[in-house]
């Protein structure tokens, strides 16, 4: 276990993910490629969520050192993978929850709105609903398990261009400065990474000025549940399920809370902050009272190869 950080590989680093995300971020600003199209999404995946991916496998073989070694992609422990997968429904819960408990917010199940925001015609929304109030369960069963089943395909690969590089190379990097202040760096490294598609008005079309602040302020938050689920798990692949999960999953909150703006009730809102809160407290509960070894303590990490 390495004792300082390399500060030089680290900045090689962030200097290659930003600058392949955020040119390609510039591109398709310049193109009038509308993010939420289908070619902006999958150009978003390739060019700006794979970017730190590319980043992480450019600096390990410029460093001549081993991709899979150095970015935990490894199996793991299976267990805490698992447990990664199944997270974003509770995570779902607490962001509903900490909507509910702030003015004006209400619960819902209004699906014809949802519905019309995402471009359905009258007559798409009203065979949708038939459609779920057919169903033998309520629907929320049938998202979450859609949310489920993405995460662990489709948007796993996705995830990944972000995981490999954040919660696998920096991760490793940064295990010096221990468990609170690598989560800290990573956390505001990885918000405002985020910043040249917000403000093409990716997850805060309403305000995305304000929604930098708040997302860089969510990531900082949430930034210690990715880090003690990886550590956990020996291996990059539990941040990159969680992710992938989280962002099938969490977006749910937009369905069923109502009253508010996206700032307040999105899973990266302020809601979604309060849920970052309360997972982490239950992170650090479980290192406290039930782990046989701590790694919230501050002391420097060795992400790989920690215990219990």
């Amino acid at each position: 276990m390495t004792t300082a950080v390399d500060g030089r590989k680290v900045g090689l680093f962030l200097a290659l993910a930003f600058g392949i995300s955020w040119t390609g971020a510039v591109g398709l600003f310049v193109s009038g490629i509308e993010l939420q199209s289908l070619l902006g999404t999958v150009l978003v995946v390739v060019v700006f969520m794979w970017a730190p991916a590319i980043a992480a496998i450019a600096v390990q073989r410029y460093s001549g050192e081993s991709v899979r070694t150095g970015c935990g992609l490894a199996r793991g422990r299976l267990r805490w993978i698992a447990l990664s997968w199944l997270a974003p429904v509770g995570f779902l819960a607490a962001t509903i929850g900490v909507g509910l408990a702030l003015p004006t917010v209400s619960f819902t199940t209004e699906y014809a709105v949802f519905l019309a925001d995402l471009g359905l015609s009258p007559d798409e929304i009203e065979e949708s609903i038939a459609v779920l109030e057919a169903l033998p369960v309520p629907p929320i069963v049938l998202f979450v398990g859609q949310g489920l089943l993405a995460g662990l395909t489709i948007n796993a690969l996705a995830a990944l261009g972000e995981e490999l590089g954040w919660r696998g190379l920096l991760l490793a990097e940064l295990a010096p400065l221990g468990f609170w202040r690598l989560s800290t760096v990573t956390g505001v490294v990885w918000g405002l990474w985020h910043a040249p598609i917000i403000l093409q008005g990716h997850n805060f079309p309403e305000a995305p000025i304000v929604g930098i602040v708040v997302m860089t302020v969510w990531t900082v938050a949430a930034s210690p549940v990715f880090t003690y689920l990886t550590v956990r798990a020996r291996s990059v692949l539990a941040a990159t399920v969680f992710h992938g999960t989280f962002n099938a999953v969490a977006s749910l909150s937009l369905l069923y809370l109502t009253g508010a703006e996206t700032l307040l009730i999105a899973p990266v809102g302020v809601a979604g902050i309060g849920a970052a809160v309360l997972a982490t407290a239950v992170c650090v509960a479980h290192d406290r009272y039930v782990a046989a070894d701590r790694i919230t303590t501050g002391t420097p990490l060795s992400p790989w190869g920690s215990g219990d």
